[in-house]
């Protein structure tokens, strides 16, 4: 499909995953040195600039899921927006996790917060959370034990998870998106992946808003927000400038690709002495 790799898909849980699949090492020096192949990677100040556009949009419901915590880590928290806008409160300890050097410098830089450069698998310590957030992270981390254990290590109990991300139909199609950014992207969850996973691990949904990707893809905020491929990047350009052209996109995409593909904000919890079904 991209980068050299194919999409497949599990039978078992519908969870999509890249073939060949990388070893966890490999991929995580990858990242922090900020080389992908085929991908163009953006500097901090850009993509700083979208996560704000980002956040526009969808810091209302991470803000409040996190009332009354203390606590919170951001796990791949690029350029540190998510952390400079919940600095407002100031009741929340705010600590982030990002690979890539560079954009973990400027986190730093423009968050006031400590940002360690380690895989999120590793990451052990005294410090427990009240929250996790993953936003556009999970299709990233290559071992879900590795993540769901370390979940469980970083949670206070009664703790939640916070995850954004995409979930997708067996029926979707290639051009649900333009640029899949494989294989920089991992894995995406299939609609039934996300049970699969809690049943396996021993975590709990507490929430799960599931909405199709074109309710999202053609909002005009999105479409000024600079991506990594220069082609969808023009067409953005042109989708802003040009009147009625995002409607009539979104008519044609909906009648053609819809519901197919998903953006889905979700909140788990860790249930009570469960642990990891082999």
């Amino acid at each position: 499909m991209d980068g050299g790799c194919e999409l497949h898909v599990c039978n078992l849980c519908e969870l999509f995953f890249t073939h060949p699949y990388p070893q966890s090492g490999p991929q995580h020096e990858m990242v922090h040195a900020g080389k992908y192949p085929e991908i163009e990677i953006l500097d901090c100040e850009r993509r700083y600039q979208g996560e704000r556009l980002y956040y526009d949009r969808h810091f209302r419901f991470i803000d409040g899921e996190c009332d009354g915590a203390r606590s919170l880590l951001d796990v791949g928290c690029g350029t540190g927006h998510l952390l400079e806008r919940l600095r407002a409160r100031p009741a929340i300890r705010c600590t982030g996790i990002e690979l890539n050097s560079q954009v973990a410098q400027f986190a730093r830089r423009v968050s006031g917060c400590n940002v360690y450069e380690i895989p999120f698998e590793d990451f052990c310590g005294d410090q427990r959370f009240d929250v996790i957030t993953m936003i556009n992270v999970l299709s990233h981390i290559p071992s879900f034990d590795g993540m769901f254990r370390a979940l469980r290590a970083a949670l206070r109990p009664g703790g939640k998870v916070i995850l954004r991300t995409s979930e997708m139909r067996e029926s979707v199609s290639r051009w649900n998106q333009l640029h899949w950014g494989i294989p920089d992207d991992l894995h995406f969850l299939g609609l039934r992946t996300l049970n699969f996973l809690c049943a396996k691990y021993g975590f709990a949904v507490t929430r799960h808003i599931r909405v199709p990707f074109e309710e999202e893809l053609f909002l005009t905020s999105r479409w000024r927000q600079v991506g990594r491929n220069r082609f969808v990047n023009l067409l953005k350009a042109a989708g802003v400038r040009i009147p009625g052209l995002l409607p009539a996109m979104k008519w044609l995409y909906t009648a053609t690709l819809g519901q197919r593909l998903f953006v889905s904000f979700i909140v788990l919890t860790p249930l009570n002495g469960a642990e990891k079904r082999s």
